[in-house]
């Protein structure tokens, strides 16, 4: 059962991802095509980063 809901998680984590990345690349002149996230959980709070990349580099980024 706890595989199931790790796969279950990892499917909609995915699903988001990919989803922040479609509507990034309308957004963009140029064409993006990496997405990386940093999770961050510290004693002062948690964070979330996300970049998005093309060939590698970034070129766009928001965080909260």
């Amino acid at each position: 059962m706890d595989d199931a809901m790790h796969a279950a998680r990892l499917v909609a984590a995915h699903s988001a991802l990919l989803a922040l990345l479609v509507e990034q690349q309308g957004q963009q002149v140029e064409s993006l095509d990496g997405i990386t996230v940093v999770l961050s959980h510290q004693p002062e709070g948690e964070s979330l980063d996300v970049i998005y990349t093309r060939n590698g580099a970034p070129v766009a980024g928001e965080g909260m």
